[in-house]
């Protein structure tokens, strides 16, 4: 949008240069791309936010730039002439949700001319033709209250006005001499027998005030931003009009630049006021009062602002400060500030007009724990995984409620707006990109595939505030073979368990929604996260060729329970190997196992390994054959065979003693 600084100059003594107040309405939000000179006159194109559409008049610009300043803005109010009322024709407003108020006023006896050169300028200067006096008034009011207004020539208007929907078919021909096809998503003005305007967008070539124009109807009204936008992108036209309404126009200055308009007209054409009429109502927005403490500002801001000063800021920018005691402030944000809503918004303004560049540049603080903590884990165990031979993947966190449906994974995040209804949520767990991942791979003959993700997902609960979003910081482990690869699986968890020294862990069959022979992993009551296998129904459901193995891990979790890393010295003494074979009842748990033996072979315990398992011929039913190998090893001698054969025994004879084991 572009305005004039001398068109500002109306309302606000300025003496700055025009560098340094693109400078300071850039600083405040209002970016300004360029600016230049023309005659005597600065030129400057701005950016406005839709949130600001109080920017897109002069005087929004003026007060603006007044509290930038610290100066005042001084504001003529027009006389509110509303006698005679006028009774030659009726507004029918068809939805008042469309066009909430509608008022016009009549002058009669106008002469159209040439308007005078200052108003011209004005309109030049701010990126609009001039046309002639009465259309140049209406203009000019535009753009300085930021109020559409739009001038019919009465006499050629047939009966009442109508505001409503277009008929389709109906034709429009505008002021641009284009003809348009209408349809419903089109709202118009017109009268008995035609269309005679695209209301709050472009007027008709059939009412059109021209040369021999000698009654003036004025139109100021109110329409809804999104019929609007509905309307002018279904007909294809935008206007400094329709950038104003889609934007929202403020009530308040409706009857003011309708006011102004009228006089600007009366005054240049010799017309004379003869009508006034309103239909609707004004929406009067509720007044609402936002408390907030200094403490709070200036921690928010990083910086600290003296109280008068914050209380200057606020006056300026025409706050009403309602409280101010120890406990803080209450303020009345201005009526024609709507995007003004919470407490925030209060610290913005503040900082805004303090001047954003004398906060200070700092690194952001992080705690130590925090710079030590996930961020520095997550890097180090993607390393640490990689080097176990695993490839990372990266898969999206929006995915599909149908998918994860299928999953029968419960209170998932929806997205409102989707852009495809096939992801339209957020991920609650890894499993769906895990899927995907393998079933393209398999698709493209690549199996064998042992791959992980460090990524977050996304849960919905509910806490003492109602409803809660939690982003959880997972790993996921993906392993597909033709053969059993659970243990393989498990294997990978210890190590990424013992990277992150974590103590007492243990692994507990328990049943796992989607997972046949699925494990939690516990720490001491903590639980970490599960492994296991896609269920049979699962996997061909997804048309996956090869057996899924997938472990999801709580990284958060996982780094609260991590201890530090301590070093010790390792032996420089050999270990010394002895194999045990045995038959182990199904039912026994191998983790009673292992632990009995780890605790019997102190202190002389290095490790156990699985040599062999076997079922079939010549096993009992029920059991199955098991074979370990224990390693012995002293910190401060080499063992003898004498001293690892009498541990050894020992743990032989604990194991024969327990129900279920029969040694071989």
């Amino acid at each position: 949008m572009k305005f004039s600084l001398d068109f500002i100059k109306e309302f606000i003594d300025l003496d700055d240069s025009s560098q340094s107040i693109a400078s300071r309405l850039t600083m405040a939000g209002m970016e300004i791309g360029d600016f230049e000179q023309a005659g005597g006159d600065w030129i400057f194109d701005a950016e406005i936010t839709t949130n600001r559409y109080d920017w897109l008049s002069m005087i929004g610009i003026a007060k603006e730039l007044a509290a930038l300043l610290g100066k005042k803005a001084e504001i003529k109010i027009p006389r509110l002439i509303k006698e005679p009322a006028l009774k030659e024709i009726d507004i029918i407003i068809e939805n008042k949700n469309d066009c909430p108020v509608y008022l016009v006023r009549l002058i009669k006896g106008v002469k159209v001319e040439e308007s005078p050169s200052w108003l011209k300028q004005r309109l030049v200067n701010c990126g609009l033709n001039a046309v002639n006096n009465l259309v140049d008034s209406t203009n000019y009011c535009m753009l300085k209250w930021g109020n559409p207004l739009h001038a019919f020539d009465f006499d050629k208007i047939e009966g009442n006005i109508y505001v409503r929907r277009a008929k389709k078919g109906e034709k429009f021909l505008g002021l641009d001499d284009k003809e348009r096809s209408l349809n419903k998503n089109n709202l118009v003005i017109a009268d008995e027998k035609k269309v005679i305007a695209l209301a709050g967008i472009m007027g008709a070539k059939n009412a059109e005030v021209d040369e021999n124009t000698k009654n003036v109807l004025l139109e100021a009204a109110v329409f809804s931003p999104l019929a609007i936008r509905c309307s002018r992108r279904d007909a294809v036209l935008e206007t400094e009009s329709s950038y104003r309404f889609e934007r929202k126009v403020f009530f308040d200055y409706l009857e003011l630049a309708s006011a102004e308009a009228a006089d600007k007209i009366i005054s240049l054409s010799k017309g004379k006021f003869c009508g006034y009429k309103s239909k609707g109502e004004s929406v009067c927005r509720e007044r609402i009062k936002i408390s907030f403490s200094l403490s709070k500002l200036n921690d928010y801001l990083g910086i600290i602002i003296p109280e008068s000063e914050v209380k200057t800021i606020l006056e300026n920018l025409e706050f009403t400060i309602t409280k101010a005691s120890q406990e803080g402030i209450e303020v009345e944000p201005p009526s024609f500030r709507m995007d003004i809503q919470r407490e925030v918004d209060v610290y913005e303004e503040v900082v805004r007009v303090y001047g954003y560049e004398k906060i200070p540049l700092v690194l952001p603080f992080i705690a130590v724990e925090a710079s030590r903590g996930i961020y520095e884990f997550k890097k180090s165990l993607r390393n640490f995984l990689v080097g176990l031979g695993l490839k990372e993947v990266i898969t999206y966190s929006i995915t599909g409620e149908k998918f994860l449906e299928k999953l029968n994974e419960e209170n998932v995040i929806k997205i409102v707006n989707p852009l495809r209804q096939q992801e339209n949520a957020l991920r609650s767990t890894l499993l769906p990109g895990a899927i995907d991942v393998v079933r393209y791979n398999l698709n493209q003959k690549s199996g064998c595939l042992r791959l992980f993700e460090i990524a977050d997902i996304y849960k919905k609960g509910k806490d003492s505030q109602g409803e809660s979003f939690r982003e959880i910081f997972s790993l996921s482990l993906i392993i597909t073979d033709k053969e059993n690869r659970i243990f393989y699986l498990k294997g990978i968890v210890e190590e990424i368990l013992k990277f992150a020294n974590v103590e007492n862990y243990a692994f507990k069959e328990k049943g796992q929604i989607n997972f046949t022979n699925a494990l939690e992993i516990l720490n001491n009551d903590t639980v970490l996260g599960f492994l296991g296998r896609l269920d049979k129904d699962k996997k061909e459901g997804f048309d996956l060729k090869e057996d899924l193995y997938f472990t999801q891990i709580n990284l958060e979790a996982l780094c609260r329970q991590k201890k530090d890393k301590i070093f010790v010295p390792f032996s420089r003494f050999p270990f010394i190997s002895r194999d045990i074979s045995m038959a182990i009842e199904k039912k026994k748990k191998f983790l009673d196992i292992e632990a009995t033996i780890k605790k019997e072979a102190q202190p002389y315990f290095k490790k156990i390994e699985i040599l062999d398992t076997y079922e079939g011929k010549n096993v009992p039913a029920g059991f199955y054959f098991l074979t370990l190998r224990i390693y012995y090893q002293a910190g401060n001698k080499t063992l003898t065979s004498q001293e690892v054969d009498a541990v050894h025994n020992k743990i032989r004879d604990i194991l024969t003693k327990i129900e279920g084991i029969t040694l071989r």
